[in-house]
């Protein structure tokens, strides 16, 4: 029988890739890959995450997925060890007719057993089944594809919908519409995707996300318009926390998530979410805070992958440190502005705009987007040194990489002279 890890291992090598290549590409372990390869499956957390990794992998490496999940099933079969009788005794010689009757007595006289047991103890009365609130009994809907394993990739048609079984409820994601990008439909909102985009969801509304989808191509030159799309079961002991990268990598950063502070019910702007923030900076990065004020802009400042979150610094394009609030313009009475923000790297941003338009999303290196403000905003940024802020054309640095911060940007009045100023200055 054809190996199924020889089978992996070719195909990368035919590709000339590499595990760590592969590993950032899939998001599968390294460890994992390996096993897979030299089919030692016994390192890998069950079966059905060895079917995912499968699946995804080979899909990665142009394979038939589900020719490589038949030869892992056929090698498990043959992994089952026979009965010792079977090893020490030859075939049966004398009356097969006979032997053949009895055995058909046996199966029926179990099968009989079986059916009555099933009847008397297994099946709900008609009364009791009746009492049963419908919700007791979820299931998806005829047609739907029913995410059974923890990591699929496949095409998608648009208005396909997935079924997200949940603690025995099916949640349900549909493939609004595809175009130049992926719009989902969850339930309570929408979710927007690029190619190469990842975005974490929130299924069921419990404030802490349940599934990680990955948009990898579009196909929209035909009649069916299609998405390939990557989607992976969070675990839950680990929701809101994916990385990325790891702490002072460069650019890239950390994503230590600002999505903790909702995951744990901390709202938005409030002083628990700030804390929660920064003592997940400090956690990830080691780093203790300071004694008091801005940061001495040495040489090891420079260096260090981030900051408490009551650093206060703020750094304008010219590279000069601001120990405080910093004034982007003045004039007689509020009025309207823009937030232009580029990315320089993965970064995840959460945005309050005059307490009514809020969003939480995830942006790569080259990305941009503009948020139209009246009075103020807030923001939660995961790695600020790969972001850049620009309003009224005044481009500002909010922070170093891997450093969590939060963000205002509002008009306030000055007690001296009554006019107003647009600054941008710590969120308390």
């Amino acid at each position: 029988m054809e190996s199924l890890g020889r089978k992996l291992r070719e195909a990368r090598e035919k590709h000339n890739y590499n595990l760590e290549q592969i590993a950032r590409d899939t998001n599968i372990s390294k460890s994992y890959l390996e096993a897979l390869e030299e089919e030692n499956f016994g390192v890998i957390p069950g079966d059905t995450y060895v079917l995912g990794f499968l699946r995804n992998y080979g899909e990665y490496l142009g394979l038939n997925p589900e020719e490589l999940v038949g030869l892992y099933r056929n090698l498990r079969i043959q992994e089952q060890p026979m009965p010792m009788s079977e090893l020490l005794q030859g075939r049966p010689r004398g009356r097969p007719r006979s032997r053949l009757l009895v055995l058909i007595l046996a199966v029926a006289v179990v099968v009989g057993v079986g059916v009555f047991l099933l009847v008397r103890y297994g099946l709900p009365r008609a009364g009791e089944l009746a009492a049963r609130p419908p919700e007791a009994r979820p299931a998806a809907a005829e047609g739907e594809y029913v995410l059974s394993d923890e990591a699929v990739t496949r095409w998608y048609s648009q208005g396909e919908t997935v079924s997200v079984p949940i603690d025995g409820e099916h949640y349900r994601m549909s493939f609004a519409e595809v175009g130049d990008r992926l719009t989902l439909k969850i339930p309570g909102g929408t979710v927007d995707l690029t190619v190469g985009q990842t975005r974490q969801i929130d299924l069921d509304g419990n404030l802490s996300h349940d599934i990680r989808a990955q948009l990898n191509d579009l196909d929209v030159t035909g009649s069916n318009r299609r998405a390939n799309l990557s989607i992976y079961r969070l675990p839950k002991a680990a929701e809101g926390l994916v990385a990325e990268a790891q702490p002072g990598t460069g650019e890239a950063g950390v994503q230590a998530s600002a999505a903790g502070a909702a995951t744990a019910g901390v709202q938005p702007g409030s002083a628990g979410a700030a804390v929660a923030q920064g003592g997940a900076q400090a956690g990830n990065t080691g780093v203790k805070p300071p004694e008091g004020g801005a940061p001495a802009a040495t040489e090891a400042d420079s260096a260090a992958a981030a900051t408490s979150s009551e650093s206060l610094s703020l750094q304008a394009a010219a590279g000069a440190a601001f120990g405080g609030p910093l004034e982007l313009q003045s004039a007689g009475a509020p009025a309207p502005f823009r937030l232009s923000i580029s990315f320089r790297g993965y970064v995840l941003l959460r945005y309050l705009a005059d307490g009514e338009t809020r969003d939480e999303r995830f942006f790569h290196k080259g990305e941009t987007f503009a948020l139209d403000v009246k009075r103020e905003a807030r923001l939660w940024i995961s790695n600020a040194g790969a972001l850049r802020l620009s309003v009224g054309g005044k481009d500002v640095e909010l922070g170093r990489p891997g450093e969590v911060v939060t963000r205002t940007i509002r008009w306030s009045q000055s007690p001296e002279t009554g006019g107003y100023r647009l600054q941008v200055l710590p969120s308390d």
